[in-house]
């Protein structure tokens, strides 16, 4: 099975896409060769792009706060805090500890930027273009984590939280066994409180979905996974899938 994901507001698009570029950077800076932290650091200048917005710290912080308070009355009367309780506690503390703005530290670090500007360029780091830049590529190995994870260390709180807030959306859902005839579905009774689709789909089938959604109606249309253009024609064939309807808030409107 594949899964594909389909964010119903803004803001569950920047968690998912931040999710995705710590991911991205935690991969990358694990490996020895100079050009796996070459991409990690790419990857570090996009997560201080996509997380500039001024929004994002208040919106997670909200966010944690809301669960927290979620947390069952039953639960709460025991006296004892469950591992959640905890998880939610200590990312909001992590996060309000940072107190510059998201990635101040390196928008001041000169040689950094500079990095970032000639990134744009095509071939813009070369040897010769970027000596500096080239001399640290051939830093040892642990020289070069080390510095990755002293830039990366005040954004790290915010990757966290976003991890947890999305674990919990996604374990707080139900599950519909669905099929897509001749390619297409359609659902009019997604929940009001839906923040996230997710579609399950056996790879066999060679298919992507199309998802378009807003709290009244659901639409998916599968169309050919391919290579040669951006989009596939439509699947002619019935699709089975599995469809799961993710919130923050406890789902009520259940189809």
């Amino acid at each position: 099975m594949i899964t594909f994901e389909h964010p119903l507001s803004e803001r569950i698009r920047n968690f998912l896409r931040l999710e995705h570029l710590f991911s991205r950077f935690n991969a990358t800076v694990s490996y020895p060769d100079p050009w796996a932290h070459h991409a990690a650091l790419g990857t570090l200048f996009e997560i201080m792009d996509c997380a500039s917005r001024a929004e994002l710290k208040l919106d997670i912080l909200q966010e944690l706060e809301r669960q927290r308070q979620q947390i069952s009355q039953a639960e709460r009367e025991q006296y004892d805090s469950t591992p959640e309780q905890d998880d939610l506690y200590q990312a909001t503390q992590n996060l309000q500890e940072v107190q510059q703005k998201f990635g101040q530290h390196l928008r001041e670090n000169e040689w950094l930027m500079g990095v970032k500007q000639r990134m744009l360029v095509s071939g813009g780091t070369s040897p010769f273009d970027l000596p500096s830049y080239h001399y640290w590529l051939q830093l040892p190995f642990e020289q070069r984590v080390a510095d990755l994870g002293c830039w990366i260390r005040s954004l790290t709180p915010t990757g966290d939280a976003i991890s947890l807030l999305l674990r919990i959306l996604r374990r707080n859902s139900i599950r519909l066994e669905c099929l897509a005839r001749q390619g297409n579905y359609q659902n009019t009774k997604l929940g009001s409180n839906i923040h996230m689709l997710t579609v399950d789909v056996a790879q066999s089938h060679h298919t992507l979905p199309e998802i378009s959604a807003n709290k009244y109606f659901t639409h998916i249309r599968f169309t050919q996974a391919t290579q040669d253009s951006p989009r596939g024609k439509q699947i002619d064939t019935d699709i089975p899938f599995q469809l799961k309807m993710c919130s923050f808030d406890p789902i009520t409107d259940k189809p």
